[in-house]
């Protein structure tokens, strides 16, 4: 993901770009974060122990699988659709698969917030 320097404020120094290739592409490529957040993560990476950085890093890894599992099935069910020769539309079982979608979403973006202090927890007890 490439950052539009017009659309954020987000400062990443060269050496942690040098030392941190991987992560900081991870961090810019959160769907869970604001610029506010990737911020923070990309000014205490190079204060973070090995432990921290690939707790982060599976964090992040986590994320993205799960993204990239959301549409896989979300392609899926569209083409199945079009494969049968028309899409019916039944507003019930949409807002059932609505609410059951922002149900998962906010599970999932409150144990990336839990995950994310216990990090800083570690962090602040160092």
């Amino acid at each position: 993901m490439v950052i539009d320097p017009k659309t954020t404020t987000l400062t990443v120094p060269d050496e942690t770009r040098e030392k941190f290739p991987e992560l900081v592409d991870m961090i810019i490529g959160s769907q869970s974060m604001n610029d506010e957040e990737r911020q923070y993560w990309v000014d205490v990476l190079p204060i973070m122990t090995e432990e921290q950085l690939d707790n982060l890093r599976e964090i992040l890894a986590n994320e993205k699988k799960q993204m990239e599992e959301v549409n896989k099935t979300y392609e899926e069910k569209a083409k199945e659709g079009a494969d049968k020769g028309k899409l019916e539309f039944d507003e019930s079982k949409y807002k059932e698969k609505k609410r059951t979608r922002e149900e998962e979403e906010t599970r999932f973006e409150q144990e990336e917030r839990e995950r994310e202090a216990r990090l800083l927890e570690e962090i602040s007890s160092m």
